[in-house]
């Protein structure tokens, strides 16, 4: 879950800089393309192809509208705030999937896990700081977004065995490169430089990094027990955005980042602890 969460938000930032050139269901449909190209292989490769009408039953059918969906609702929001913003409203996940996970799968959530997860939301409370000034409407569109990834998640867990890893990631990587080149034919075209290009293609192998780690975390394991670590993206999301956006973030999204990194560090000793 930790690789899952580096690569989606290393394919965010760099989406985020490759769309300040060109419109932004362009950059996903070039993007996309890309990521096509690249499961594609690597399904083929490992003997993973699925035949298309397994893309229809309904778990998996239900999660590639969903990541498609979640995917429109955060891009118009990431284009209109700051990464570590945007990141930080996402980080309502752990807690929504974890309730869902033992409402709806059964899960044994232990209070640890509970503990963890709230001690890391009131972490994040302290980046995204509701009702001051720093707060904005397109925060809702994130909050849209935790809805639909929550949903895309218990859809995943439903998904057969049978249907290996890179055949979900194709399947969901092709429908939203169809409903960007949708869009962009609405938003209109501009050629790409070199450097844009080139930010797709990382975008498209971080990406793939992402969808591949975090479909093989949500069918391997207990949802409770991975949805902590999900908070370590702050921590990225913080780098990325001095290292790619050269805007340094205050002083309580660091405090804050801190509290959710101890909130994954504590479950992790919990889990470790009490295997032995």
């Amino acid at each position: 879950m930790t690789t899952a969460m580096l690569g989606y938000v290393c394919n965010d930032a760099l989406i985020k800089r490759a769309a300040e050139n060109l419109p932004l269901f362009q950059a996903v449909f070039f993007r996309g393309c890309l990521l096509v190209a690249l499961l594609g292989l690597l399904a083929s490769s490992r003997d993973a192809l699925v035949p298309l009408q397994r893309f229809f039953e309904r778990p998996l059918l239900l999660r590639i509208a969903m990541e498609t969906l979640g995917t429109i609702t955060f891009l118009l929001a990431l284009t209109k705030l700051s990464l570590a913003g945007i990141t930080a409203v996402m980080q309502l996940v752990p807690i929504a999937v974890t309730f869902a996970a033992a409402r709806v799968l059964r899960e044994a959530v232990s209070v640890h896990r509970v503990g963890a997860i709230i001690v890391g939301f009131i972490g994040v409370l302290f980046v995204i700081r509701p009702g001051s000034d720093d707060f904005s409407p397109w925060f809702l569109a994130g909050l849209v977004t935790v809805a639909l990834v929550v949903i895309r998640e218990l859809a995943t867990r439903a998904i057969p065995p049978s249907i290996p890893a890179p055949s979900i990631a194709l399947g969901t990587a092709v429908a939203i490169t169809i409903m960007g080149g949708v869009v962009s034919i609405f938003q209109g075209w501009e050629q790409p430089t070199v450097t844009t290009i080139a930010l797709l293609i990382g975008a498209a192998l971080f990406l793939s990094v992402g969808y591949l780690a975090s479909i093989i975390s949500i069918r391997t394991g207990d949802i409770s027990f991975s949805a902590p670590f999900r908070y370590t993206v702050m921590v990225f999301a913080i780098v990325l955005q001095i290292v790619v956006f050269a805007d340094v973030p205050d002083l309580m999204t660091f405090i804050g980042s801190g509290i959710v990194t101890a909130a994954g560090l504590y479950t992790l000793s919990r889990e470790r602890s009490s295997a032995f």
